[in-house]
Order: structure tokens, then sequence, then C-alpha cells
């Protein structure tokens, strides 16, 4: 089972096309830390609320890359007989992580967007606004660049919401600088930073609503399990599906168990049953981790081989 746990995963992770997951957030790790430090020092020289935020949301973008990239390295590591799918579930742990934070950041922004709106300091309109193209630019391409990976899973998924909400930061930093420019509108810089609340809202809920159906071992949303009780059964020497389980190691994983009642007459021809089932759910389904224990009518338990 081992072997064939590890070979999954591999195949999973490595694409013909674009950079591999791992490589894409090293990148972006690269790009953020580096206009992390940028944006804290304009936003503290200019005052912009918009743009701290926006700093205060890209330090967690970082954490959140580095979270997604730990996790990623630890999912590789070999099943061993404490962990025998090995370690899969780490970026869902992950993506947990980063849509928990993203939730944290909203609520930190609001209290001190409110704060501002009985106050609105002054701002340094041109800075904010550079800067705020800038991250615009860089989120972009950090996200462009995870995208081309193509890879599925919940924690990758975690990382690249991080970029995009990001991304809307930095669209709500420019809106408030060109509003203060033109209109002296100073409330834009607290307004802009509520948006980006809501945003980063809406957009952290779909990812906090995925991780936790993994961790509560839901059935994964794109198999059709009464259209999988129906093609065993369709076989005429299936009697019964007595139990049967599927669930997501991660986002792209799926792994099915089930008890039939089979009425074969040699442990042969369970077997090539079982053979034939599995390939079939393969197909239609895309479960490449199946095991079927199929019990004979009249005789004991059959195992056949998985």
């Amino acid at each position: 089972m081992s072997a064939h746990a590890h070979h999954s995963h591999d195949s999973h992770d490595h694409h013909h096309h674009g950079p591999t997951p791992e490589h894409a957030l090293k990148v972006a790790i690269a790009l953020n830390a580096s206009f992390l430090i940028l944006e804290v020092v304009v936003g503290l020289w200019t005052n912009s609320l918009a743009l701290l935020s926006d700093a205060g949301h890209m330090i967690s973008d970082v954490g959140a890359l580095i979270v997604a990239l730990v996790a990623m390295r630890i999912a590789t590591r070999r099943p061993s007989s404490g962990f025998t799918f090995g370690l899969r579930r780490a970026p869902v742990l992950g993506g947990l992580l980063n849509a928990a934070s993203l939730v944290v950041i909203v609520v930190m922004i609001t209290i001190e967007a409110v704060g501002r709106f009985q106050h609105p300091p002054p701002l340094e309109a041109t800075a904010v606004l550079w800067t705020g193209v800038a991250g615009l630019i860089v989120n972009l391409g950090s996200a462009w660049y995870l995208a081309r990976s193509r890879d599925e899973s919940v924690n990758t998924r975690g990382a690249m919401l991080h970029l995009l909400s990001d991304a809307l930061g930095s669209v709500a930093a420019i809106v408030s600088a060109v509003a203060v420019m033109v209109w002296g509108l100073n409330l834009a810089d607290p307004i802009a930073s509520l948006v980006i609340a809501a945003l980063i809202l809406v957009g952290s809920w779909p990812l906090l609503r995925d991780t936790v159906a993994i961790l509560l071992q839901r059935a994964p949303a794109n198999i059709d399990i009464e259209a999988l009780l129906e093609l065993l059964l369709a076989d005429p020497r299936v009697e019964d599906v007595i139990d049967l389980h599927v669930w997501d190691l991660d986002a792209g994983q799926p792994v099915l168990s089930g008890v039939l009642t089979v009425n074969t007459t040699t442990l042969k021809e369970t077997n090539a049953l079982s053979d034939e089932l599995r390939l079939q759910i393969k197909e239609r389904f895309g479960v490449t981790h199946a095991t079927l224990e199929c019990r004979d009518l009249h005789a004991g338990v059959f195992e056949p081989e998985c």
C-alpha cells in the first residue's frame, strides 16, 4: 500500500506544463517578502491605513505561502507505521490555518478603519498610489505563477486566495489615493480598508468550508455517491453494497473503501471482479486509491488483492 500511496502522490505533484507547485511558492515568497518591507516603510511614512492594512495582509501572505510550502514538503514524506497515508493531510491543515488567519486580518482591519472614520488623518496620496500599483503587479504576478503550477490542493488554493485578496487590497489603496488627490477625500482610506476586509471575508469562506469538509471526511463534492452505488450494483455478480466510504486526503486525492456481497464461485473470479470494478471506478470517477472487500454469499470472506 505504501508504494501505491507514494506513487499516486508523486503523479499528482509533477506536471509537464509550468513550474512545480513548490518552485512557484518559493518565487512568490521571495517577491512578496521584498515588497512587504517596501509597503511597511511607505505606509508608515504616508500614514495610509489602506497601505498598512495591505501590508498587514502581506505579512499574512508571506506567512501563508511559507505555511503552504512547509505543508507541501511534509506531505511528500513516505508513509510510516504511525501515518499509513504519510502526511498527505498536512496541506489541508495549511489551508485551514490560512483561511482562519484571513478572518483574523478582517477583524483587525475593521477595528482600525472604524477608528479612522472618527478622525481621518492626512494622507501622502502620491506615494500610496505608486505603492498600490507596485503591490498589484507583485500580487497578480505571484498568483499567476502559482496558478501555472496547476496544483488543485486546498493548500495552494489558500496561498493563491491570500495573493488575490491582497491584489484587491492594492486596488483599494489605489482608489483611495486617487480620491484623496482628486477630491481631497481623506475618508476614502478607511472606506477602502473596509471594502478590502469585506472582499477578503467573501474570498476566504469557500476555503474555510472546503478544508473543514475534508477534515470531517465529507464525500468529495465532484463524486456522485448514488451514481457510484449504481455502478457497483449494475454488475450482475454484485448482490449488495454493505459498506461504502469515499473521502478526500486533500482536494483532488479521493480514497474509497467498500464491502460488497458477491455471487461468485472461486477466489480467482472474485479477484477478477474486484479488479474490474476498481478500474471502472477509476475511469468514471477518477479514484485511483480504491479498496474493495468482497464477501461471498455462500462461503466465508474472500479478500481480493488490493
